[in-house]
């Protein structure tokens, strides 16, 4: 009961938490900030959509394939507004590209679009990841570096994608492999947790925007 009022519900509805957040700080927002909020807003829709679907039974797996070319893009071009190196914002600008063509490869070809993308979902989160880490690398971690939204975002970041890229490789093995369909779900609880963990860090990096990081 629990598992179902976690997965089904709140988890899906604390998203509501950094959007509420943001939209009263939408007009002190940069360009960065403003992409995430919109990638938040996709988001909800898109599991809006995947929850109706399976109450009626209908499979909506394919949506997770659509979903991970919309999330990767969204966060690419976060990290594009985020940097101001301008070879780290050509790179991310050839990423923006290739990896959804990628990303389509995968499931016209390679995995079908009604199961798990595991191959596909595990190169966007380490993609991120990474991105995420030299963001970091390159701001300093000055004095007030937990007053600033931009840091937030990136724990919310961190929280969520590195351990999301092992249950990506994994949730085939289980279901399909080992036919361990109890440890799948007991996997799946942990990432619903973490996606509440980068939902909530999104929150508080929201409420840090303030009129001067206008941009």
């Amino acid at each position: 009961m629990f598992r179902n009022l976690l997965t089904a519900f709140l988890v899906p509805l604390s998203i509501l938490i950094p959007i509420g957040v943001f939209l009263r700080k939408y007009k002190f927002a940069n360009k960065a900030e403003k992409t995430l909020f919109f990638y938040l807003i996709t988001a909800g829709i898109i599991n809006a959509v995947a929850i109706c679907l399976s109450n009626y039974g209908i499979k909506n797996l394919f949506l997770l394939h659509i979903y991970t070319i919309i999330e990767t893009i969204f966060f690419l071009l976060y990290f594009f507004f985020a940097f101001h190196n301008s070879i780290i914002k050509r790179f991310l600008l050839v990423a923006i590209f290739v990896l959804p063509l990628l990303f389509i490869t995968n499931f016209l070809f390679l995995q079908s679009i009604n199961e798990f993308n595991t191959y596909t979902r595990p190169l966007e989160a380490i993609m991120i990841t990474a991105v995420s880490l030299l963001f970091l690398y390159r701001s300093g971690f000055v004095e007030d570096w937990l007053k600033q939204s931009s840091s937030w975002i990136n724990i919310g970041i961190l929280v969520y994608f590195p351990a999301a890229t092992l249950i990506f490789i994994l949730s085939n093995y289980f279901v399909f492999v080992t036919s361990n369909r109890q440890l799948n779900r007991v996997i799946w609880d942990i990432h619903s947790i973490l996606v509440l963990a980068m939902y909530l860090a999104f929150a508080k990096a929201f409420s840090l925007i303030k009129k001067n990081t206008n941009g």
